[in-house]
C-alpha cells in the first residue's frame, strides 16, 4: 500500500508547491498587466486593476497629513496656521484629486511621464523606447496583503513613487495607495 501512496503524496506536494508559487506570483503579474496597459495606453485595462475610491482617499489623507505636519509648535502639535491651512487645502484638494487620478494619469505615471502630460493638454510624443527615460523599479511584499511597486526615472535624484497593491480575495490585487516622494 505504501507504494501506491508515494506517487499520490508526491503529486499532492507538487500541486501544493505550484499553488504556493502561483499565489506568490499574482501581484507580480498584476504589476506586469498594469505596466502593459500603461504602455499600450489602454485606460480600460488599467482601470480593472485600480481601486479608484481607495486610491483617491489615500492620496487626500496623505497630502492633508503632510500639510498639517509641516508647521508644528514646540510640543509637536500643529500650529493654528497649519491647521487652518490644512482645512483650506482639504477643501481644494478633494475635488482636485478626484479630477487628476484617472486611468490616463496613472498610465503616464507608470511610464515615467508627468501625470498631466505636456502644457496645453497635448499628449507627449510617442517616440521610440530609447527616447523615454529609463525607469528604475523595485517591488516586493510589505505584508501578506500589501505589495509595493516603486519607480523613479534613472538619474532622477528624487525619492521614488511607491504604488501599493492590496490583496482582493485570494489571488486578486488592486492598486489602492500611492506614496508620493
Amino acid at each position: 500500500m505504501s507504494k501506491t501512496r508515494r506517487p499520490l503524496k508526491t503529486a499532492l506536494l507538487a500541486l501544493a508547491l505550484v499553488a504556493g508559487l502561483a499565489l506568490y506570483a499574482t501581484p507580480y503579474l498584476t504589476v506586469h498587466q498594469l505596466r502593459e496597459a500603461a504602455r499600450e495606453r489602454d485606460a480600460q485595462a488599467l482601470a480593472v486593476h485600480v481601486d479608484f475610491p481607495a486610491l483617491r482617499q489615500h492620496l487626500k489623507l496623505s497630502v492633508q497629513d503632510r500639510l498639517a505636519g509641516r508647521e508644528r509648535n514646540e510640543r509637536g502639535d500643529p500650529t493654528p496656521a497649519a491647521a487652518m491651512g490644512a482645512a483650506v487645502a482639504a477643501a481644494l484638494l478633494g475635488p482636485m484629486v478626484d479630477v487628476l487620478i484617472t486611468p490616463e494619469t496613472l498610465g503616464r505615471i507608470l511610464q515615467g511621464e508627468s501625470p498631466l502630460g505636456l502644457p496645453g493638454g497635448r499628449e507627449p510624443p510617442a517616440g521610440s523606447q530609447e527616447d523615454r527615460p529609463r525607469l528604475l523599479t523595485e517591488m516586493g511584499y510589505e505584508s501578506p496583503g500589501r505589495f509595493v511597486f516603486s519607480l523613479r526615472r534613472e538619474g532622477d535624484g528624487e525619492e521614488p513613487i511607491a504604488l501599493v497593491l492590496h490583496r482582493q480575495g485570494l489571488i486578486g490585487w488592486r492598486l489602492a495607495e500611492m506614496r508620493l516622494p
